[in-house]
């Protein structure tokens, strides 16, 4: 395949608007997508239509059915595909739990996906957990609401003449995965501009909102490599070791996915550097900040501690002063405390010690 054909998925700010933005939904939708080379379908079902799931698993010859359910607290809808699919209890049980690791499991006749999908919802990042079955001919993916990153690949299955017609079932599943790495890559272009803008905060002044702003980032950063490490191993495992269910075609395909899940890491890293970078800068800061005021301090006290000891000695009660009788006194005295001070600003200004 071409590497003009590669489809280049949704960035994650284009992700469809989710109905509700917790794990459980009222509303469990069932997509169906199915294509061969010279044929397209997309309907939906939902989880009044059980009757009708179990003939899901009933796919013409040269067909490639992708089932796509939003929503997976309803015991009996994953049941009833569980049934109809002859899916492992154990896939069942792992769909249910939505805090799951990244992972890869190979069973008699599917293959079963853990991973996580990324995304912003009203500048908060979520992470939902998706789970992806892949069988000879078909793939169930299972997401936690609706909506997801996965319209460029509808929009390119859906396209007259596509290339991704003439393959099998493995490489919507490769397809799938490039998606959410591609979402990962977005997620981490969106926090680098974050970072550039807050550098720039930093350098223009010293502010407590700036750390807290690092140490929010910080926090996300820590989010995302947490759940990108593990994708690693699973697209590894994916690209190297044989598997019935993945063609030698569709291989390469997938050691690609892993080489762009390790940039991703290598970019999270990059990341974190820059932030530790800028905690540092904003602490160098502050503390210059504050030398530049000590200095301003210490200029000022230095200047007064003559004309406080000259203001010391006539503020003296002696019944004998000399100076305290001439008409000129005070105003030499002024002259004299004046000319020190001049002098001494000038020496300060000399050496730009201010």
């Amino acid at each position: 395949m071409d590497s003009k054909d590669r489809i280049q998925p949704d960035r994650a700010d284009n992700r469809n608007e989710n109905t509700n933005s917790t794990a459980n939904t009222d509303h469990i939708t069932i997509e169906i997508i199915e294509y061969s080379p010279t044929s397209y379908k997309k309907y939906q079902k939902s989880v009044r239509d059980l009757e009708h799931i179990k003939a899901l698993k009933n796919i013409p010859e040269n067909y490639v059915r992708w089932i796509n359910v939003d929503g997976v607290d309803d015991e009996t809808a994953l049941k009833e595909l569980g049934d109809a699919f002859h899916i492992h209890p154990l896939i069942i049980k792992s769909i249910s739990n939505t805090n799951e690791r990244a992972k890869i499991e190979e069973y008699k006749d599917s293959l079963h996906v853990i991973a996580k999908m990324l995304y912003y919802s009203n500048n908060e990042l979520v992470v939902e957990q998706l789970n992806l079955i892949l069988g000879t001919n078909y793939v169930i993916t299972f997401g936690e609401t609706r909506g997801d990153v996965f319209d460029s690949i509808r929009d390119h299955i859906r396209a007259e003449g596509s290339p991704v017609r003439n393959y099998s079932s493995d490489y919507l599943m490769y397809l799938i995965l490039d998606a959410l790495t591609e979402s990962y890559f977005d997620i981490l272009e969106n926090l680098q501009e974050q970072i550039d803008t807050l550098e720039d905060q930093v350098m223009e002044k010293t502010d407590q909102d700036n750390l807290l702003e690092i140490r929010r980032i910080k926090k996300e950063l820590m989010k995302i490599s947490k759940y990108i490490w593990p994708l690693r191993d699973v697209a590894s495992l994916l690209g190297r070791e044989a598997m019935k269910l993945i063609s030698p075609f569709t291989e390469p395909y997938l050691r690609d996915v892993y080489n762009r899940i390790v940039q991703a890491i290598d970019a999270t890293e990059i990341c974190r550097d820059l932030l530790s970078g800028l905690a540092d800068l904003h602490l160098s800061n502050t503390s210059n900040r504050l030398n530049e005021i000590m200095k301003v301090l210490t200029v000022i006290s230095t200047i007064f501690i003559p004309l406080t000891f000259i203001a010391g000695i006539y503020g003296m009660n002696f019944a004998y002063m000399p100076e305290l009788k001439l008409p000129w006194g005070y105003a030499a005295t002024w002259g004299v405390m004046l000319t020190i001070a001049g002098c001494m600003v000038y020496y300060f200004k000399k050496k730009k010690w201010f």
